[in-house]
């Protein structure tokens, strides 16, 4: 009997997922964060993929032409305190072909991993125009959620891009990269 009650919930689980998964295989997105999103034209606006021997240049590369990241940290919350706790973020390292290197974001108190993270002033302009030309979306969002900007402060970066190991980059050999 309980082999065909795990059939039947498998049969069902296909039956309902195939139809997803079908038109996210026929429908192509545009743009590259999904339909409509974003102000990139990417054949114009993307640096070429950098060499994986170049691990200060793979590693802007991934900031620049990510939308999104995670962000991890030790929960606050009394149930699950002291555990390990990440959040899928929007990001921004700046306007499409013109990246800064430094990673903004547009948060909200209610995210649980945003506790420790604090408000730059000083570059809320090219922190704001940086994500809303990506994440066009967020100009709508609601202010009830008292948004705010904040940006990472980076102190080291291993790049995981290949069989090995991670390489150690420094944030000034992160920080001296160019695009051409």
């Amino acid at each position: 009997m309980a082999g065909r009650v795990r059939g039947s919930a498998r049969a069902l689980l296909a039956a309902l997922l195939a139809p997803a998964l079908v038109a996210l295989l026929v429908t192509p997105a545009r743009g590259r964060g999904g339909r409509d999103h974003g102000d990139w034209d990417a054949a114009v606006l993307l640096p070429p993929l950098p060499p994986r021997e170049d691990a200060a240049r793979v590693a802007r590369f991934v900031a620049h032409v990510c939308d999104w990241g995670a962000l991890a940290t030790v929960a606050t919350e009394e149930a699950v305190r002291g555990w390990p706790f990440a959040d899928v973020l929007s990001l921004s390292d700046g306007p499409p072909g013109a990246g800064s290197g430094v990673p903004y974001l547009y948060l909200s108190p209610l995210q649980q991993a945003v506790s420790h993270l604090q408000v730059n002033e000083t570059e809320v302009d090219f922190a704001k125009r940086s994500l809303f030309i990506r994440h066009p979306e967020m100009k709508t969002w609601p202010s009830s959620h008292n948004w705010f900007f904040a940006k990472l402060n980076i102190t080291n970066i291993w790049v995981l891009d290949f069989f090995g190991g991670p390489k150690i980059v420094t944030p000034e050999e992160y920080y001296n990269v160019t695009f051409q």
